[in-house]
């Protein structure tokens, strides 16, 4: 039988190396999530945009039908607006807000314009994570 002193140092360095590469498979791992929950919030925020411009043309459409002043049609696309900067600008700061410090060097936006733009760099993403819902449903039957 060897040293037993070497048993003990196998085992410490084999436990350390453990730890070390399970501390960077869980840090690679959270930002993995933390990237792909900014992603679908973008996305749900970016459908959100949509559904209020369609309610914003219908809304201007009846108006128009009701035969509504110009005056009453330029103060609700001015309303409009104003609530939707609003919205927009309070959205993305809301969702910064709720990341830990921590997590402020891998988030790639800090403004609306600039989410876009990172929600269009990762298209391919989020319809690959869409595509991949509506396949689990067909499979799910």
């Amino acid at each position: 039988m060897g040293p037993w002193w070497l048993y003990i140092i196998v085992f410490l360095f084999g436990y350390l190396t453990h730890k070390t590469f399970f501390f960077f498979r869980s840090a690679r791992i959270s930002i993995g999530i933390v990237r792909t929950s900014q992603l679908i919030s973008l996305a749900v925020l970016a459908k959100s945009m949509e559904n209020f411009y369609y309610s914003h043309t219908a809304r201007l459409r009846h108006m128009r039908e009701q035969n509504e002043d110009a005056k009453n049609i330029k103060d609700a696309r001015r309303s409009f607006s104003v609530d939707i900067s609003n919205y927009k600008e309070s959205s993305i700061k809301e969702m910064l807000n709720l990341h830990p410090k921590f997590y402020d060097p891998i988030i790639d936006f800090d403004n609306w314009k600039s989410a876009m733009k990172y929600l269009e760099e990762n298209n391919n993403y989020i319809l690959q994570l869409l595509d991949r819902d509506k396949n689990d449903k067909e499979n799910s039957r």
